[in-house]
This record gives C-alpha cells, structure tokens and sequence, in this order.
C-alpha cells in the first residue's frame, strides 16, 4: 500500500461519520481562496456540488469500468483519467474543499508513477469512496429549502407566459 492510499483511507475514516472540516468551514461563508462573487458563497457551494457529483458519480466510477477492460493499458488510463480530472484540479480546492482538492491533485500527479493497473484500481476505488463521501456531505449541508423560490409552472401560467412573448 502507498503512502497515499494509506492519506485517502485516513481520510474517509475521519469523514465516515464527521463532517469534514473544508465542509464546515464553506457552511459557515468561509472560503480561504475568496472565491464566490458579490460577498457569497451560494454560487460556490452550486459549483462545487455539481463537480463533486459529476467525480463520484460519473468520472471515478467510468475509469473503475475501463479498467477492468483487457484493451485498456494502464497508460491509456492514466491518460484518461489525467483528461477527467484536468478542470477539477483547480477548481475543487480554489472553490473551498481544500482536502479534497490537495488529494485529488496528489492522486494526479501519482498517476505516472502507477505501476500496474491493480495499483491503479485499488487507488481509483478510494478516490470513488473519498469523493461520494463528501458528495454525501456537500448533498446534506445544501440548502434545499430555497428551493421554495423556484415553483413550477403550470399549464394555466405558461399559457399566460405565452401570450406575453
């Protein structure tokens, strides 16, 4: 086991139950970077939320599949995957997961020094664990209740939207 895998399972061990701190701190308004515009953060927790899904939900779990393919070479997924992550490198810890964000870009940058695809799988498998982890937390601190403010419209309404354009 690497040094980095034995980093990602201490991690998901303290977040199993706790939230994570880069969780507490972006809650509360508080992002290091400063990102978010005109004195909030609302913008930032959407952005986040929607690159952490698009990780646990589709990137980790698409390079999970490809490499249990014989026609994948570990090379191909370490291209693959450098592709995938590329915008999230930045984004993620800039945006307030610094945790996250600092593991995910070890995890990139580890990608050349991989030695087969077993490494590759089990190291794949805990970024795919860390990251639903805080999608299960980013997911638990959204505030859904605003979503008051966005009613749906009915057929009645759009018939007068319609007239009006």
């Amino acid at each position: 086991m690497t040094e980095l895998q034995r980093e990602i399972e201490k991690h998901i061990d303290e977040i199993w139950v706790d939230e994570p701190l880069d969780i507490t701190l972006l809650k509360n308004g508080y992002v290091r970077s400063g990102a978010g515009i005109k004195e909030q953060y609302f913008t930032t927790l959407v952005m986040l939320s929607g690159e952490v899904r698009a990780l646990g939900i589709h990137i980790f779990p698409d390079l999970l599949h490809h490499a249990k393919k014989e026609t994948f070479s570990l090379s191909q997924l370490s291209d693959m995957t450098k592709r995938a992550l590329e915008i999230d490198l930045g984004v993620i810890g800039y945006f307030g997961l610094e945790t996250l964000g600092g593991l995910l870009k070890k995890y990139y940058e580890a990608l050349p020094f991989m030695q087969n695809k077993e490494e590759y799988v089990k190291l794949t498998k805990e970024m795919f664990t860390m990251t639903n982890r805080y999608q299960l937390w980013m997911h638990q601190i959204f505030p859904w209740k605003l979503s008051i403010f966005f009613p749906k419209a009915d057929t009645q309404r759009l018939q007068e939207f319609l007239k009006l354009v």
